[in-house]
């Protein structure tokens, strides 16, 4: 089966490949990252960080990240995305909206878990039915085609590429057309252009297929400009920064004090790149030369009464 698959000071560490090690201690359990946001614009640096239930971290114009309101989800973040200028997330097929007083739970239809896509545009798909959330109408996602069988995983950018049972197929309106010359499973489909396979990515559009170098494992994935890729990979630990454009594959190793599990990656078309860390630490590259800070709590003073609801 096709596997669908994002209270501590600031401690800015400037890293070069001689740099020193890296000594950030590891955030606690409520500074602990689950998925980065794609930025709202052409700047990877505003990418927006989020916990595992939703905690939300957001750039605080000075090099950093940090938590300044009490909310969170019911349930576990495994996917985010951006509907417009919103960010979007997926837990246990339930979908939240990320509204500036807290997360909001998109109701589609009464029954049946949702499937989301990655990346700047969501879709989303309950069972056979595709729904383009930024395109709301009234409050509700805007229903797009219908599969003939349930949507396994979904792929978007300026068109979309689903997965189902017997293949894989790119929508165009209410029209669904096989795309050839790709492998029928894929582990993970990034975008309209990229598609995951083991040990290698393969281009959507001209179904060549690129393999990633010996032992490495990607980690984390997102589109790129130009129609690009960009990965992290891990190689006995050791990270990297891969681009894809086409067939022109980049590699640019992050510097060896750098460690850890990564669980999201944003690219601009400048080349500044963040890389967030599930220890609640985000890698910026700049200029060509790596940053780490830690992401940190500014939460307000608790008022009396009942505690911030979260969202059902």
């Amino acid at each position: 089966m096709l596997i669908a698959a994002v209270g501590a000071t600031i401690a800015l560490l400037a890293l070069s490949r001689e740099a020193r090690a890296d000594r950030t201690p590891p955030g606690p359990p409520n500074l602990q990252l689950a998925a980065l946001a794609p930025p709202p614009g052409d700047d990877a640096r505003k990418a927006v960080a989020l916990g595992p239930t939703g905690q939300v971290f957001e750039p605080d114009g000075s090099g950093g990240w940090v938590r300044d309101q009490a909310i969170s989800t019911s349930d576990r973040i495994t996917l985010v995305a951006r509907a417009g200028a919103q960010v979007v997330a997926l837990g246990d097929g339930v979908m939240f909206r990320l509204a500036p007083n807290g997360w909001t739970a998109i109701r589609i239809i009464m029954k049946g878990k949702a499937v989301m896509s990655s990346g700047p545009r969501a879709v989303a798909a309950i069972g056979r039915q595709l729904y383009a959330i930024e395109r709301a109408a009234a409050g509700e996602p805007t229903k797009l085609a219908l599969a003939p069988s349930p949507v396994l995983a979904i792929g978007s950018g300026r068109t979309i590429v689903i997965a189902l049972e017997r293949g894989l197929y790119r929508v165009e309106g209410a029209k669904l057309t096989a795309i050839k010359r790709v492998p029928r499973r894929v582990e993970r489909l990034v975008s309209d252009r990229w598609a995951l396979v083991e040990h290698a990515a393969v281009d959507l559009a001209s179904g060549k297929s690129t393999p990633w170098p010996d032992g490495l494992k990607v980690v984390a994935a997102a589109s790129a400009p130009k129609d690009g890729l960009v990965v992290v990979g891990s190689t006995r630990g050791a990270l990297e920064l891969i681009t894809l454009t086409g067939t022109k594959l980049v590699r640019d190793a992050l510097p060896t004090e750098i460690t850890g599990s990564p669980v999201g990656v944003a690219l601009d078309s400048s080349g500044h790149a963040v890389i967030a860390l599930r220890d609640g630490r985000l890698c910026i590259r700049e200029r060509g030369a790596w940053t780490v800070v830690t992401v940190r709590e500014a939460l307000p003073a608790p008022h009396p009464g009942a505690p911030p609801a979260t969202s059902p």
